[in-house]
């Protein structure tokens, strides 16, 4: 049996100020991280955790207690939406980050950010087995007014798109 990875960076880090508390909390859920003070570089060595378990009593200390609340965010109105969804009494929020995703946050940080242009997000995939799926990788580009990713599959379709019209350059 074959183990899949994707280890995956963030670029450039990420000021503390520019993330409210909640999002703060599921990125650092999500990803590994370095730096806390200033400046927070996040990274996966193996995946981003797309699965968090978070307390009810938490989340609403984050949300409530922000100084710099962005009750419009993305992040901010998906958990609103999750906690709304939970039987009385729950205390546990379970979010699907793979549904969620972290570009919209990234996005929202980039909007309110000044000293932010974009955050790039590298992704290699990976396979201790040499299986024709396990291997390649993504970029993502957020900026305050798009997202746009490309792997490597559409990478390779758009190169014989331009080489059969003629288009891309010879080496």
């Amino acid at each position: 049996m074959a183990d899949y990875h994707s280890p995956t960076i963030v670029r450039p880090d990420i000021p503390r100020s520019a993330m409210t508390l909640l999002e703060h909390r599921l990125l650092i859920g999500m990803f590994s991280f370095e730096g806390e003070e200033d400046a927070i570089y996040f990274f996966a060595e193996d995946y981003v955790n797309d699965l968090l378990h978070l307390r009810v009593s938490e989340v609403l200390w984050l949300m409530q207690s922000d100084p710099n609340p962005d009750p419009a965010s993305y992040a901010s109105r998906t958990v609103s939406e999750a906690l709304d969804k939970l039987d009385p009494g729950e205390d546990e929020l379970a979010l699907d980050m793979s549904v969620i995703g972290y570009d919209d946050i990234f996005q929202d940080i980039v909007r309110r950010c000044d000293a932010l242009d974009d955050v790039e997000v590298v992704t290699a995939w990976t396979c201790t087995k040499m299986q024709p799926d396990g291997f390649g990788g993504m970029a993502t580009l957020i900026t305050a007014d798009a997202i746009a990713s490309m792997n490597t599959g559409s990478f390779l379709e758009e190169a014989r798109a331009r080489i059969k019209d003629g288009v891309a350059p010879k080496n």
